[in-house]
């Protein structure tokens, strides 16, 4: 399938992620998570003014996306990865301690264009793509062949996060009610023609993907 753009949004642990790698594996799509963007940025504010973050991130922030190609047997085939001023940051970004610099930067609007800027770039270089955020439809791509919405019950999203993080003593297990921006986006996806809002609440990860290519089917045809 040639020329597939897809956007997923969603709350926070709603499964976008499991989502949108279960489709790049299954399409052959390059795969861009836009929270990853936000989060490096929140790391780079420890070592950068803001307003250098502002002005000069196309300088310092390569936000490299996961490829994924099919083949034999499966599997993913080149490794994400954050630079931030040539060094890999990428899992340095998930600290609990950089929740606070996470919030200042969403909610700087400035950062939140030059973000946007970013995300065009690497969308412009692939005609194959799967984004993921919490405002992707809107902001990135909203011709996209497919806006999916993908929600959940809050107490099950927090019981995923914590099952996703077990391991990992480090990071934020904070998953609160779906936030305004979140429903801004529910309605606006809602608006569009080629739309698709799933329920995960009580659906398996399989599931959903399967919900979501036969959605993707449904409008591509």
């Amino acid at each position: 399938m040639s020329g597939v753009t897809l956007s997923i949004d969603g709350p926070t642990a709603s499964g976008k992620t499991t989502l949108a790698t279960g489709l790049a594996e299954e399409l052959g799509l390059a795969f861009l998570d836009t929270g990853v963007t936000f989060r490096s940025l929140a790391y780079a504010l420890e070592h950068e003014p803001v307003e250098k973050l502002r002005t000069e991130l196309g300088s310092l922030l390569v936000h490299q996306p996961e490829i994924h190609h099919r083949r034999r047997g499966g599997g993913i085939r080149q490794p994400h990865s954050v630079l931030f001023k040539g060094e890999d940051i990428t899992q340095k970004i998930w600290h609990s301690s950089l929740d606070g610099n996470l919030k200042s930067i969403s909610q700087d609007q400035a950062c939140r264009r030059e973000i946007l800027l970013l995300h065009q770039r690497i969308v412009e270089k692939y005609e194959n793509i799967v984004a993921v955020g919490r405002d992707v439809a809107v902001t990135l791509l909203p011709r996209a062949s497919l806006h999916i919405y993908l929600t959940a019950d809050q107490a099950i999203r927090r019981e995923r996060r914590r099952a996703q993080y077990r391991d990992f003593g480090d990071r934020s297990l904070a998953v609160g009610p779906a936030t305004a921006r979140d429903l801004e986006n529910r309605d606006a996806i809602r608006a569009m023609p080629n739309a698709l809002e799933i329920d995960s609440t009580y659906s398996p990860a399989p599931v959903v993907l399967t919900a979501a290519l036969r959605g993707l089917r449904r409008y591509a045809a």
